[in-house]
């Protein structure tokens, strides 16, 4: 994940959108004064990624959901649960939550 070869999630089509089961945000980085930028990646159930995008956000507290919400609320996806922190080998943060596509899309 993160390596930019992955299509944006705004990209992906119904077909693969029902294959997400989970979406991650990891990988933050200094974007400028008081901002990080992170990235967001679509995954399946087995944990393989689709699609992934980035998202800059103010560099204090703000909740998750906040930030991830607009990427979702464009392809139809809603969380199914709280947020989880994940152990990761080099200490970079990352959180997932379950995702669905949304009853009405």
């Amino acid at each position: 994940m993160g390596d930019g070869t992955l299509p944006r999630i705004a990209g992906l089509s119904g077909a693969e959108l029902a294959l997400v089961t989970t979406v991650a945000m990891h990988s933050p980085g200094s974007a400028g004064a008081g901002s990080l930028t992170w990235t967001l990646t679509v995954l399946t159930a087995e944990g393989v990624p689709l699609a992934e995008s980035r998202v800059t956000s103010p560099d204090y507290p703000v909740p998750l959901a906040a930030i991830v919400q607009p990427h979702l609320d464009v392809v139809g996806l809603e969380s199914r649960g709280p947020w989880r922190t994940e152990a990761t080998s080099d200490g970079v943060p990352r959180f997932s939550v379950p995702v669905r596509l949304r009853p009405d899309r």
